[in-house]
């Protein structure tokens, strides 16, 4: 079954080529840049790995995550943060944000590639079964 993944980023171009990079990987990828339309998405359909900016400018990406995992908490290991910002990951941040992959941009296709695969291994092997989001 092929992964299927929503990307959260709020710079339309690099929202654009994450998309067309995944898909060239075989995933079956939904993009948005707005955290609300995000939530609607995850509300309404299942998807087994969220690839979430840290800074949206609507809302800051960390605030949505925990929003995220507390309202679907089967994707708490199936989150991976990006950020071009090197000093974006705060020490006094939850331990259940602290621990996520965060891809630093600019990343390569294979760095992007390596991050999905991983993320993707490592919840499957967490025994979590592919269902709504757990909500």
């Amino acid at each position: 079954m092929t992964a299927r993944i929503l990307v959260i980023d709020d710079e339309p171009a690099l929202r654009r080529t994450l998309e067309r990079a995944l898909r060239s990987l075989s995933y079956d990828v939904v993009a948005v840049g707005d955290p609300h339309l995000a939530y609607e998405l995850l509300d309404a359909g299942e998807y087994d790995l969220v690839l979430l900016d840290i800074h949206l400018q609507q809302m800051s990406g960390d605030t949505f995550f925990l929003a995220l995992v507390r309202r679907w908490p089967r994707l708490v290991q199936r989150v991976v943060l990006m950020t071009g910002d090197p000093w974006a990951v705060k020490s006094d941040w939850p331990a259940e944000l602290r621990r996520h992959p965060v891809l630093s941009k600019p990343f390569t296709l294979d760095v992007l590639a390596k991050a999905v695969g991983t993320a993707l291994v490592t919840a499957e092997g967490s025994g979590q079964q592919r269902k709504r989001n757990g909500g």
